[in-house]
């Protein structure tokens, strides 16, 4: 009889996905948070010190899975299911979960049960709603305030440092200085390390399109995604204008040069990642989070000048870049509860998350333990030594504190604090300056900077930004453009680059044609709205 009760409740356990454990504080809960925005390691939050601070405080800890291959498929499959892990961040398929009844509502449980997050996301809690008047997705990065950041952590096209000191520290500013650079650097030479010399790549793997999608905006002097006219507020979409052409022209020409890797669109993310901690590649463009893993990487490793530094190319001198991200209010993606959550557990993790939008924990989460990973001055201003800095940018380190594991994806803050610090360190004046070693100094003194970003032009007030945070009907023309306009670019694009340049206008004009059958108009329709309703209320 106990056996067989023992066994019913192990069974009972894994279907729910939830394990109980004992504690010297007790029962402690244990759920599953997939989640699909990131490839990162696996790990339960009671492992590591800040995870394990909160189970003591809560009761509560997470297994976190991320992806393998396909997101789409793995959400597709839970859906098709109905069997889901209690909290989910679903990425590209948010919607789909929505749609199915996937998420629970979270309005209630959160005006119940958790004051802290409330209060976290009161700046766009009315903008949370969808049509039927629910909170479902729980975004990371709540802002409170803008700071210039001081690095470069979003969109650039990055150059090997390598290149740049052996050139004599070029500035380039245009997309021809941009490549001459790196064409140079490949030619001198061709083997990195005993292997061939990657003189520029791009990912187009799964959602990781960026790459590929947002330069013509960027060269344009235009904000990623869409084209808004600041007067009228007029949305275009921008991959069947001229500016996509002139983009991909350039990708053609350096194609025909040889200088564009043969596998960007064949390799998948962990090939990409490989690529560019390997030193080997020349030059990419994207955001930094998204190569971020690799850069660490070489930043630990032997050679400084492996690293990379980003500059703000534009086609031609004279446009006004605008890589730099201006304040927003991300409403998605991001995490949420699903239907495998009982009423008894949607608490508790609400509680868990609550907990997390208190203030000394936001603290916790993105400067850790004061004496230990940063220290207050007689100002009142966090700071780092550079024993700190050193410490805190040790991958082993922050995977064993709990910055990798209960950073970004969570609610978080984003901007500063009440009482004047940076919400993040790296962007706190005081430790940014420290951060920077003799080489990073090198290059700051090389371009007569004093922090990274300026060389970039401080972003225009964009209160739409960002784009794609704007709600799409399920099933709408607008939906449907969206998915369809990725299909065929991504199936398009790389017919229009790897070309001979003399059918370069035809395979052009062949996806233009395509491109006039999707619902474009519908989309852009939709994304006025979007715009012109977020520009009335920041008014």
């Amino acid at each position: 009889m106990v056996m067989l009760l023992v066994t019913s409740a192990c069974t009972n356990a894994e279907k729910s996905g939830k394990e109980s454990n004992s504690s010297e504080n007790g029962e402690v809960l244990t759920y599953t948070f997939f989640n699909a925005s990131s490839t990162g390691k696996d790990v339960n939050t009671g492992d590591t010190k800040i995870g394990k601070m909160f189970e003591e405080a809560t009761g509560v800890n997470f297994d976190i899975e991320h992806i393998v291959g396909d997101s789409n498929q793995k959400i597709g499959t839970m859906i098709a299911s109905g069997e889901y892990p209690e909290l989910l961040n679903a990425q590209n398929a948010t919607a789909d979960v929505i749609d199915a009844g996937g998420f629970v509502p979270l309005n209630d449980l959160i005006e119940e049960h958790a004051p802290n997050l409330r209060k976290l996301y009161e700046p766009i809690w009315e903008k949370m709603k969808l049509e039927d008047g629910n909170i479902y997705i729980l975004p990371s990065g709540v802002s409170n305030g803008y700071i210039k950041p001081p690095n470069i952590g979003q969109s650039a096209f990055f150059i090997k440092r390598e290149a740049l000191k052996e050139q004599g520290y070029p500035h380039p500013k245009t997309i021809d200085e941009y490549f001459d650079i790196i064409e140079k650097y490949a030619k001198a030479h061709p083997k990195t390390n005993g292997a061939k010399t990657i003189p520029y790549t791009l990912l187009q793997y799964d959602w990781h399109v960026g790459q590929l999608f947002d330069p013509p905006a960027f060269l344009s002097g235009e904000q990623e995604g869409i084209i808004v006219d600041n007067e009228t507020l007029d949305v275009s979409v921008f991959h069947n204008k001229d500016i996509t052409k002139k983009w991909l022209g350039k990708l053609n020409q350096i194609n025909e040069k040889g200088l564009l890797d043969k596998e960007s669109f064949t390799q998948n993310y962990d090939e990409y990642l490989a690529k560019i901690s390997s030193g080997r590649v020349v030059g990419w463009f994207g955001p930094r989070w998204e190569s971020g893993t690799a850069l660490d990487t070489l930043e630990q490793d032997d050679d400084p000048y492996n690293d990379f530094m980003g500059f703000p190319i534009v086609f031609e001198e004279g446009i006004k870049d605008q890589y730099l991200n201006p304040e927003s209010f991300v409403t998605s993606p991001g995490m949420g509860l699903t239907t495998g959550t009982s009423e008894e557990d949607q608490i508790r993790i609400i509680k868990f998350l609550d907990h997390m939008a208190k203030i000394d924990s936001q603290k916790l989460i993105t400067w850790g333990i004061e004496g230990e990973t940063y220290d207050v001055n007689e100002e009142g201003r966090f700071v780092r030594t550079q024993e700190q800095i050193d410490l805190v940018n040790k991958e082993e380190f922050r995977d064993e504190f709990g910055f990798s594991a209960l950073g970004w994806y969570w609610p978080i803050m984003s901007g500063t604090f009440d009482d004047g610090n940076s919400v993040d360190p790296n962007v706190q004046p005081e430790v940014a300056q420290l951060a920077y070693d003799e080489v990073d100094k090198e290059f700051l003194k090389a371009y007569n900077i004093e922090t990274f970003t300026d060389l970039f032009t401080e972003p225009e007030p964009a209160p739409w930004f960002p784009f794609w945070d704007a709600t799409i009907e399920t099933g709408s023309e607008a939906q449907l453009y969206d998915q369809q306009s990725r299909d065929l670019i991504k199936r398009s694009y790389p017919d229009i680059i790897l070309s001979n340049p003399s059918d370069f206008d035809s395979e052009w004009n062949k996806f233009k044609k395509d491109f006039e059958k999707l619902p474009y108009k519908a989309y852009e329709e939709v994304m006025e709205e979007s715009v012109k309703k977020e520009a009335s209320l920041m008014k």
